[in-house]
């Protein structure tokens, strides 16, 4: 063949060649180089997309082979082998997975939901002490009276330093202001 070559796709069949951008001593006009150029980067984003869609869709088999075999399908995210391993890696780390219990049947980990309060954190020496606290709850506290802006007024209001005392003590302060 002579100096020009058709970027070897003398056979039909093969397309290796396509979308070789790494050659610097590419011939031929400047559109035609773009074009390939362009061409090879949407084969590649392709197959990128082909070869993740390929992965799901072994994950998904995977996932229905466990489900079938009584595994829960989450485990499938820990096989990476292709599906017709699965029994082999199966006989091996099957020990280890969640099993499904039979339709109809509730899991032993499950629960009803609980009814009432939920059960205390508070250790069992402490238990003594927070019944005490509870049972004085707010006991020679004054509930608090209107908002932060008002008393912020009355406070600014205050003259003398026993119209501050008289005000703090009735929204609950227990500090001696003398």
């Amino acid at each position: 063949m002579g100096e020009y070559s058709f970027g070897g796709f003398e056979d039909p069949d093969d397309m290796s060649g396509l979308g070789e951008t790494g050659n610097q001593n590419q011939q031929g006009p400047k559109w035609f180089r773009e074009g390939l150029d362009k061409l090879s980067s949407q084969v590649s984003e392709l197959k990128a997309e082909n070869d993740r869609l390929k992965a799901a869709q072994k994950q998904q088999a995977v996932a229905d082979a466990l489900k079938a075999k009584g595994y829960a399908p989450q485990a499938a995210g820990l096989y990476a082998g292709e599906p017709d391993k699965l029994d082999e890696w199966l006989t091996a780390n099957g020990g280890a997975l969640a099993k499904l219990a039979p339709e109809g049947q509730e899991q032993p980990g499950e629960q009803q939901a609980p009814t009432g309060p939920p059960p205390t954190t508070v250790p069992a020496d402490g238990q003594a002490q927070m019944q005490r606290m509870q049972e004085a709850g707010t006991q020679g506290v004054a509930p608090p009276q209107g908002s932060d802006k008002e008393l912020a007024a009355a406070i600014k209001a205050c003259q003398t330093p026993e119209e501050f005392e008289t005000l703090m003590r009735s929204h609950g302060s227990q500090y001696d202001w003398q």
